[in-house]
């Protein structure tokens, strides 16, 4: 059971930073802003900084400088990325709302703060989850990925909607419905897990239920982004035969 729980975790490192790479050299060929803010917010909440953290983790003791310097740059590559994914729900969908720009700026200047507390304060090192910088770093990590979650969504019965009468790109629309999979499932299990950690003062890696939902989140996750972003021929096929039947049927 140990070696399986992190089956999901690497599914999740290795999805994310594929995606993360293909995304940000996409933005680079595009100039575009959306597929920045994508690429940073894939890698900088997925393989940088959870693997960052993970790696700092196994020098903890025998090389403290090194233990709070790497966890120093995943917490910053944690809340660049969580930056990015507010920013990108603002200008994506709603680029005209200015409580959706409040939210994503509020939300930028917070997470600046949280991490320059922890430097400040604590010399970067694992934060108990219920001390309130913690707390909050963890509650907009959450939170942007929730929000991108519904947003994409919401989208996702427009497009549908669209498909129906052969006015969208049914593969178009299936990758938001996947965005969506994978962004609630990134945070949802990130929500559990911290739930897990508050109820039993334990750190996620000390709990086995935690791990394991952790882990089947992660595989979720890193299918349904995927499915998004890489689908395989066989899936964008089924996915345009199924729309073609639908249409049909209407």
């Amino acid at each position: 059971m140990g070696g399986l729980v992190w089956v999901g975790f690497v599914a999740f490192f290795i999805v994310a930073l594929v995606v993360g790479v293909r995304v940000l050299l996409l933005a680079r060929r595009t100039r575009e802003l959306p597929e920045l803010l994508m690429g940073v917010g894939v890698l900088g909440i997925g393989p940088v900084g959870f693997g960052l953290m993970v790696v700092a983790a196994q020098f903890a003791e025998s090389s403290p400088g090194l233990h709070h310097a790497l966890l120093g740059v995943a917490l910053l590559a944690v809340s660049c990325g969580a930056f990015a994914k507010f920013v990108f729900n603002w200008r994506v969908y709603h680029p005209d709302g200015a409580l959706a720009r409040v939210v994503a700026l509020g939300s930028g200047i917070a997470l600046f703060g949280t991490f320059v507390y922890a430097g400040v304060a604590h010399g970067f090192v694992v934060e108990d989850p219920l001390e309130p910088n913690s707390l909050a770093r963890s509650i907009l990590q959450i939170g942007c990925l929730l929000w991108g979650a519904g947003e994409s969504f919401s989208y996702w019965t427009k497009m549908r909607r669209r498909v129906r009468l052969g006015l969208a790109d049914p593969v178009v629309s299936n990758r938001f419905l996947m965005w969506a999979i994978g962004a609630f499932a990134a945070g949802w299990g990130t929500a559990v897990g911290l739930v897990g950690q508050i109820v039993t003062g334990s750190t996620t890696t000390q709990e086995g239920w935690v791990m394991v939902s952790s882990s089947l989140h992660g595989l979720v996750a890193a299918i349904a982004i995927a499915l998004a972003f890489i689908p395989p021929g066989f899936y964008v096929r089924a996915v345009r035969a199924r729309a073609e039947r639908t249409a049909g049927a209407a």
